[in-house]
């Protein structure tokens, strides 16, 4: 695994998500109880941006058709088959570390 700083928890604070591009990926990073999570910036349903959506608590809504996945798990939560693409995330001394070779689906056996 290859880490490398993307941001820094100053700039994502508890209960906030922010879409940034890394490398020419589009990543979407939630702090939901001071853990951090690292998806793949993009609704499986019809590609939207997923940081243009809402957070409230745990559940991450898609602004273009209110598709809803749990951001701890990143499972749907509506509908229940989807799944976000997820990124190893780590944080050290205070920078949000992120590696982009190691992506995996959260629910693999949902892919087809």
């Amino acid at each position: 695994m290859t880490f490398r700083r993307v941001s820094s928890l100053e700039d994502l604070w508890s209960g906030e998500m922010m879409g940034l591009e890394v490398d020419g990926n589009d990543i979407l990073l939630i702090n939901v109880h001071d853990c951090i999570y690292a998806y793949s910036d993009v609704c499986p349903h019809q590609k939207s941006r997923l940081s243009e959506g809402s957070l409230l608590g745990n559940t991450l809504r898609c602004a273009r058709h209110q598709w809803e996945f749990d951001v701890c798990t990143g499972q749907g939560v509506n509908p229940q088959n989807a799944c976000l693409k997820a990124f190893p995330v780590t944080v050290e001394g205070g920078d949000i570390l992120l590696d982009l070779d190691d992506a995996t689906f959260v629910a693999k056996e949902n892919q087809g």
